[in-house]
């Protein structure tokens, strides 16, 4: 005997790094069991990919979720959250003053989307430049955490990231070119070159919330910025 089916309600919102709408549905509880394993793992990229798994499963449009930007992956999951458990989360913060533990109530529907307006366009030479991208969750996650401030990490970083590169002649688009055409290019830069391009990655959009919380025993308020998704379930 086939058992009815439970219909999920539809939602929809925006993707912050191109500001395209898709429509998705709260995550269920067999989800919501992947969710709970990586989190009990405590490994960071065994988290990452749990969430991205969730995304896949309950994202109805046709979009490649190893093409979000880290923003992108953690915005989204918040308002899908917001839909599946509740709309408002709580979390513990220190007092700065006496640091008692201080109860804080946040609003997922107040979380706005990360700021989109940098400069995408970095010129090396006269008549040379590259136009890059935010890196993807794909690419992040291809590099060790210890690796992102080491030569090695900032250049696979550097070629996941660009998107064009341009002279007085031609536009050349990176994905027209191969890994080994990219990775000579980017051995041709300079130090003063190679590290213009990596300060592209020093202000990368995030996800950000500014937060108020009052301590009874002292009197102080604490103010405290939430910056990156580990930061909403503290």
């Amino acid at each position: 005997m086939s058992l009815p089916k439970l219909n999920s309600a539809r939602y929809s919102t925006n993707i912050p790094s191109t500001n395209k709408q898709i429509s998705y549905r709260p995550y269920l509880v067999k989800e919501e069991k992947i969710l709970m394993l990586a989190l009990e793992s405590q490994d960071q990229q065994q988290i990452i990919t749990a969430i991205k798994d969730v995304l896949k499963s309950c994202i109805f449009d046709k979009v490649d979720v190893d093409d979000f930007t880290m923003f992108d992956v953690e915005y989204l999951f918040l308002m899908l959250r917001s839909k599946s458990v509740g709309e408002v989360i709580s979390i513990k913060i220190k007092c700065e003053e006496c640091e008692v533990p201080i109860d804080v109530s946040i609003d997922l529907n107040d979380i706005v989307p990360p700021k989109v307006d940098k400069d995408m366009v970095i010129t090396l030479s006269d008549d040379i430049g590259v136009t890059m991208k935010y890196p993807n969750i794909q690419a992040i996650g291809d590099i060790k955490e210890e690796d992102f401030t080491k030569i090695a990490g900032l250049t696979k970083l550097i070629l996941s990231s660009i998107d064009s590169i341009y002279d007085a002649d031609a536009v050349y688009n990176a994905k027209d070119s191969t890994p080994k055409e990219l990775e000579d290019f980017v051995d041709t830069f300079s130090t003063e070159q190679f590290m213009k391009v990596t300060h592209f990655f020093e202000d990368l959009p995030v996800l950000k919330h500014d937060i108020e919380a009052h301590c009874r025993p002292c009197d102080h308020t604490t103010e405290l910025e939430l910056v990156g998704l580990q930061s909403f379930f503290t």
